[in-house]
């Protein structure tokens, strides 16, 4: 699928292109010096896994976001 000139995969879970387009424009704020190239999502065990990759970059970024928020860790249990 092809979303503002960028090559977009959906390899496990469900995802919509209105999802992809969130995501695609969020990493295309933050990085305005590349063109974003190719991105790929996959949902899984909680996780949503986002590997996208620049023209101008010869590597490929992974990002690891939760789905549902975590709880505060505590030493000691109320």
């Amino acid at each position: 699928m092809l979303i503002d000139n960028v090559s977009v995969t959906i390899e496990n879970g469900p995802f919509t292109a209105e999802d992809a387009q969130f995501y695609i424009s969020q990493i295309k704020k933050s990085k305005t010096k590349y063109t974003l190239k190719k991105i790929s999502f996959s949902r899984q065990d909680g996780y949503l896994d986002i590997r996208y990759s620049f023209q101008e970059n010869p590597f490929e970024r992974i990002r690891r976001i939760p789905l549902t928020k975590e709880r505060i860790r505590c030493a000691v249990s109320n």
